[in-house]
């Protein structure tokens, strides 16, 4: 017995003796510090998950207002912003559909039609790109799913119904709004400035359109700052005070000038569609509810403004004279022969498309300047190449639900709130999908985020109202 017991201490001195190696005690600490810090993450995210999304969704949205292709260029690796943001809100909303604090699919019935052909748009594509892999990609990788990024953006349709679903949507989406108008007149205003101090080239050295002041990405934000004001406008939503209502004639009229200074036939071809929807979708109540006195007042005064400016501003006015004459001017005609460059490719395998490998190099038509990809400047026709007429139908009849959706809010009697903010999402809607006919929209993320979200946030809003039609 005494033995034994003897042996016994020198068994645990001997296990004493052989230490583990100090690296693998630091390995076996970080890994165990990592795993906390994963777990309480998640803990965070499922309590916080409407703060998190909601707050991630809107500085995305400001960023990107403010800033937009110089936000969304910025990247962590190979990912850019908008790809990280959209990953971070996947896995949050995710985590809140596991968890059933909320639901995939609306019960308004029109609503969840809408849900229906963009999850399928995103699954036909998907598929689409898998063949792809399957077959062997003939580009790199990268450069294909930065080509398939027409068909993931559809994801943002999903995002902003799943992070309105649980909030005050009316509240929230008057403060986005408010957010989108302030940050893009400031941010144009400043360009605009720096132009008139003919300082902007020393600032902006990589200018897509050294032609224009106010380039591409930013007047899609001009057209929807135009559209929200006259919505005001039109359901007589104007502030009270006098000073605010000075300040927005002026926001109004610095957008008007900024759709101006950009050269973009495309956006005056946009604002005209959006103000024509708004009068379709709402009138039988357009005479009784206008406020005709600061219509005349803004217009006369921007009218005044174009006057004295112009002959300051006069090759953008050659532009918009092309406007009835398109094909003689050289960035048109460019335009024409690139589109049917892509018609003929797409006639090559009109079902399902070429995939997403292909550049569009051989299609355009010039070749004057050399750039990094090539896009058709049409975004609907970049859809119909890529994934046939197959996902550009199912593109195409989420956006119709989605007109037809907003139409019925603001004609179904919901309140003036409901309409007034309905009549903004319908006309900021078409006006960004007239513009997409002519420009490389749908495949940016400055843009096509803004096309998606705006059917999501349709799709909140009328989730939000009393209806039959729910099921």
């Amino acid at each position: 017995m005494r033995n034994k017991a003897d042996r016994l201490p020198r068994v645990i001195a001997s296990g004493i003796d052989s230490t583990v190696p100090f690296a693998v005690d630091l390995w076996d600490a970080a890994w165990g510090i990592g795993l906390f810090a994963i777990n309480e993450s998640f803990l965070f995210l499922r309590s916080y998950s409407q703060q998190v999304s909601l707050g991630l969704l809107t500085g995305l949205i400001a960023g990107t207002a403010a800033f937009t292709d110089s936000f969304s260029k910025l990247r962590i690796g190979p990912a850019y912003i908008t790809e990280i943001c959209m990953a971070l809100l996947l896995l949050v909303l995710g985590m809140s559909l596991a968890n059933k604090q909320i639901l995939l699919f609306p019960r308004e019935r029109l609503a969840r039609r809408i849900l229906i052909f963009v999850i399928v748009y995103v699954v036909f594509g998907s598929v689409r790109l898998g063949v792809e892999f399957a077959s062997g990609l003939s580009a790199p990788l990268l450069a294909v799913l930065r080509n398939f990024a027409v068909v993931y953006y559809a994801l943002f349709a999903i995002i902003g119904w799943l992070v309105l679903q649980r909030t005050p949507v009316h509240s929230v989406l008057r403060t986005i709004g408010a957010v989108v108008v302030i940050v893009s007149t400031l941010t144009s205003l400043w360009t605009v400035l720096l132009s008139a101090l003919d300082i902007h080239r020393v600032i902006d050295e990589n200018a897509v359109d050294a032609s224009v002041i106010v380039q591409g990405q930013a007047v899609v934000f001009a057209m929807f700052s135009l559209l929200i004001i006259v919505n005001l406008l039109r359901h007589g939503a104007m502030p009270r005070n006098i000073l605010f209502r000075g300040g927005v004639v002026v926001v109004f009229l610095l957008n008007v000038l900024y759709v101006y200074l950009s050269g973009h036939r495309s956006a005056v071809l946009g604002c005209a569609a959006g103000g024509a929807m708004l009068v379709v979708s709402s009138r039988t109540s357009l005479r009784s509810r206008i406020r005709w006195r600061w219509v005349v007042l803004t217009l006369s005064l921007a009218g005044c403004i174009l006057y004295i400016f112009a002959a300051h501003l006069v090759d953008f006015t050659l532009k918009f004279k092309t406007l009835v004459s398109p094909l003689e001017e050289i960035n048109a005609a460019w335009r024409a022969a690139f589109w049917l460059g892509v018609i003929f490719l797409w006639l090559s395998a009109p079902v399902i498309g070429i995939g997403f490998a292909h550049d569009f190099y051989e299609e355009e038509p010039l070749h004057v300047v050399q750039a990094e990809h090539y896009d058709p400047h049409n975004s609907y026709l970049a859809i119909l190449a890529r994934t046939g007429i197959v996902g550009l139908l199912m593109m195409a009849v989420a956006a119709l639900l989605s007109v037809k959706l907003l139409i019925k809010l603001v004609r179904g009697g919901h309140g003036a709130e409901t309409a007034l903010l309905a009549n903004c999402l319908l006309s900021c809607f078409v006006a960004l999908a007239t513009f997409a006919s002519a420009n490389v929209t749908l495949e940016s993320p400055y843009h096509a985020m803004f096309f998606w979200l705006l059917i999501g946030m349709g799709v909140a809003l009328a989730e939000a109202e009393p209806s039959a039609d729910k099921a």
